[in-house]
């Protein structure tokens, strides 16, 4: 039963990494031309990649173990680091924000899709506390967009608010900010 799974496992590295070299050199599909979604720094799958790797690792050594130590702390924590990995991936792959010139849309962490156009929105907060700062959008709903203007370029959305507070209307698509 161990040599199987060792088998799986290091067969299942090999896959990965021959799906990673494969993905590296592949072309770039052509990208549209609207209005860009922002994703997640790029060091966040990265780190997801790592996580999986180092779970891949530990799980190989956790069942190639010597006959006389206990294998199952290495196990358990190969889980641990495979599905912390897995998680990190999945949230980089769903997680956009993409402000447009009327609208934000965006998709959280799960998958699920929202849109908040300007003129809906109810409240509005633009948070700094030390080198951290926040925006969080609500619509009258109860949908809710909490980002770091650092991280995502929300500078339509910022440009919208900033309209909102000098004329006390929402802008049209049309108008100058």
């Amino acid at each position: 039963m161990g040599i199987v799974v060792k088998f799986l496992l290091i067969a299942l590295v090999v896959a990965l990494v021959i799906g990673m070299v494969v993905r590296l050199f592949r072309k770039p599909a052509p990208q549209p031309t609207g209005p860009k979604q922002q994703r997640m720094p790029l060091v966040v799958p990265l780190i997801g990649w790592l996580l999986l790797i180092a779970g891949l690792g530990m799980g190989l050594a956790g069942f190639s173990a010597r006959p006389g130590t206990d294998p199952v702390p290495m196990r358990i924590g190969s889980v641990v680091a495979l599905v912390l990995g897995l998680l990190v991936l999945l949230m980089h792959r769903n997680r956009y924000v993409q402000p447009d010139a009327d609208r934000v849309r965006f998709r959280t962490f799960l998958g699920r899709e929202g849109t908040i156009a300007y003129r809906d929105i109810s409240a509005y907060e633009v948070a700094e506390n030390g080198w951290r700062s926040r925006l969080l959008v609500r619509t009258a709903d109860g949908t809710r967009l909490r980002v770091n203007p650092a991280v995502y370029d929300m500078s339509r959305t910022l440009a919208a608010i900033r309209f909102k507070e000098r004329t006390g209307r929402w802008p049209a698509p049309g108008d100058p900010r």
